[in-house]
Order: structure tokens, then sequence, then C-alpha cells
């Protein structure tokens, strides 16, 4: 894996890492909002939120529009793809449910 790839990626899983953010993206998945839309909806003073949406646009996941005083928010759903790719790279790994630790060791004791 490339290290602007590894990087973005490590930025992603901060961004979901807390559950206020991953609620905002979730949020922003129906629908643009305001910051001052997510910050009441989260209850979240608007230091707080900026401190979220920092975390969520160094890693790309929302794009911001100002226009006049208000900032807009939507979701940046190109960018959901280095975590979603990353992820589903063990959907072959994860095989059926034989293939569990107990199974594992009781073959071993054989």
């Amino acid at each position: 894996m490339g290290s602007a790839i590894s990087t973005r990626l490590d930025l992603a899983f901060r961004a979901f890492a807390h559950s206020k953010r991953r609620g905002m993206l979730y949020t922003l998945s129906f629908r643009p909002a305001t910051v001052n839309q997510l910050a009441t909806e989260f209850e979240l003073s608007l230091p707080a939120m900026h401190k979220h949406l920092k975390i969520l646009e160094s890693a790309q996941l929302i794009d911001r529009r100002k226009v006049g005083r208000t900032n807009f928010l939507a979701l940046n759903r190109k960018s959901l793809s280095v975590a979603q790719s990353w992820v589903k790279q063990f959907k072959i790994e994860w095989g059926n449910d034989k293939e569990t630790l107990e199974n594992y060791i009781a073959s071993m004791r054989k």
C-alpha cells in the first residue's frame, strides 16, 4: 500500500474513531447540513464542532462550502472508498462459520 493511501486510511479511521463524527457522517449521507445544524443535532458547542470538522476535513470525508457567513457541509462519498477498499480486502479471508478459532484449535488437537 502506498504511503499516500496509508496516510489517507489513517486519517479516515481516526475520523471514524469517534461516535459523534460517525453520526455526523451518517447524517450527511442523507442530506447536506450547515455547521450550526449539525452542532445542534449533536449537542456540541461551535468550538467542539469545529474540532470534529477539522478531523473530518483532514480525512477528506466532508466538503465545506461557505456562502456568506454560513458553512454548508456535505459527505464526500469518493473519499469513503479508501476505507471501503481496505475493509473489502478481508472479505475473502473471512471465510465461513467453519473457519472459527475454536474449530482451528480443535483441528490442531487431532
